[in-house]
């Protein structure tokens, strides 16, 4: 009897801690991460520039253009007509609200052609990539080459009609 006793006390007591520790706890707020908060919000587009260095021969000259030349400004770029196809893209504004949308207010067919105008946004693989995904559920995945509280370096492969496409960095300043 003593022993049946110690027995179905021992199973008690197993049961008790079984029963509450398989018991989920109920957080109403998911833990929402630092580069979350960050890219929360208001964004201008400041500049598109070249994310890796890149050497041309245009009519026998030799042309090299070092990462970080502007496909906006850079006069080279200019006369060889480049940049008149992103200039239309300088006054994008980005807004990432904390539901995760996202609406951009400008042109985007250029850079962004899969994104679009709207869509979800989220951070994927170790918040190291900005996923921007349309309405017809099209995700267009862009690593984060920089953040910090005031700004964020995106990657993009552009196709530049008549050259191919150029591997770019997209530059915004937090609003």
């Amino acid at each position: 009897m003593k022993r049946n006793l110690c027995i179905a006390s021992w199973l008690g007591t197993m049961a008790f801690c079984l029963f509450f520790l398989s018991c989920k706890k109920n957080n109403n707020q998911a833990a929402v991460s630092v580069k979350t908060q960050i890219v929360t919000g208001t964004w201008k587009q400041t500049d598109i520039v070249l994310g890796v260095p890149v050497s041309v021969n245009v009519g026998g000259t030799d042309y090299n253009f070092p990462s970080g030349t502007s496909m906006i400004t850079d006069p080279y770029l200019t006369a060889f007509g480049v940049t008149s196809f992103f200039t239309p893209t300088q006054n994008n504004i980005y807004h990432f609200t904390d539901s995760g949308t996202y609406r951009i207010d400008g042109i985007t067919d250029v850079i962004l052609p899969v994104a679009g105008n709207a869509g979800t946004w989220s951070l994927d693989v170790y918040d190291a990539v900005l996923k921007l995904t349309n309405a017809a559920d099209s995700a267009d995945p862009h690593w984060i080459d920089g953040i910090t509280s005031d700004s964020l370096a995106l990657s993009l492969t552009v196709a530049i009609p008549g050259l191919g496409t150029a591997p770019l960095t997209l530059l915004l300043q937090k609003q």
